[in-house]
């Protein structure tokens, strides 16, 4: 059995945890990381093309700018 540790903050944790457990965890480091990545001056500049037919996943189409998008995905991923 493979035993996972993560570094929170500054403790180190085993995680001998609930999937439900482990899961928030997993998800605070995404949204850290994705506001991390979000606030780079080379990525908040940079844009992405969403192409016509991504409404159904909930997408408009056009360009729209990374670092927004991953602030806003980091959002809703936090509540």
């Amino acid at each position: 059995m493979q035993q996972n540790v993560f570094i929170v903050e500054k403790d180190s944790i085993n995680l001998n945890l609930t999937k439900e457990e482990n899961i928030l965890i997993e998800r605070n480091y995404l949204v850290n990381f994705m506001r991390m990545c979000a606030d780079n001056f080379d990525i908040r500049k940079e844009k992405l093309y969403i192409p016509d037919g991504c409404e159904k996943y909930g997408f408009a189409e056009g360009k729209h700018n990374i670092g927004q998008m991953m602030r806003f995905f980091a959002d809703m991923l936090e509540d």
